[in-house]
């Protein structure tokens, strides 16, 4: 664990331990496409998959009754393919994540003690790679099923 000399009133020159103990455990670059790869596959699959659909449906002034002529089902389910990799991708690094830091300890740090008990957690930031990789296992998931969801619409309802 890294210590640094951190100046704070009495405790100046004082040697610490980082407040957020297990950040070496997971790279920044993990936590974040944890958190945030799933939805960003998601909307991607969403902007690219409408357009698509109503193009290849309503290419002109009236609607067509089938989209004759486009390939509207193999486009989305490609492109629904890719986001569903990206989304188990991001769910396997979050929980890869949350696995490494699960046992950072609120009090971990030694800086417990030095606030009260109601603003520890919020001064010290303690548990915060903890909590970044639980909230990306959290909406990795839930994003994991919304794109398998989308995925079995693309066959389940028609493009027109």
């Amino acid at each position: 664990m890294s210590e640094t000399t951190i100046d704070s009133g009495a405790r100046s020159g004082a040697r610490e331990e980082h407040p957020a103990p297990a950040r070496q455990l997971v790279s920044r670059g993990a936590i974040w496409f944890g958190l945030v790869g799933g939805p960003a596959a998601w909307s991607v699959q969403t902007l690219v998959n409408l357009p698509v659909a109503s193009h290849g449906c309503f290419p002109r002034l009236y609607p067509l009754a089938t989209a004759d002529g486009y390939n509207v089902q193999g486009i989305a389910f490609v492109v629904s393919i890719a986001a569903l990799i990206v989304c188990l991708t991001a769910l396997l690094i979050a929980s890869r994540s949350w696995r490494r830091t699960r046992e950072e300890q609120h009090d971990a740090s030694g800086e417990a003690n030095r606030h009260s008990a109601q603003v520890s957690a919020l001064e010290t930031g303690e548990g915060r790679t903890r909590f970044m990789a639980l909230a990306g296992l959290l909406t990795s998931g839930t994003f994991t099923l919304v794109s398998a969801v989308h995925l079995v619409t693309v066959f389940l309802v028609g493009p027109c």
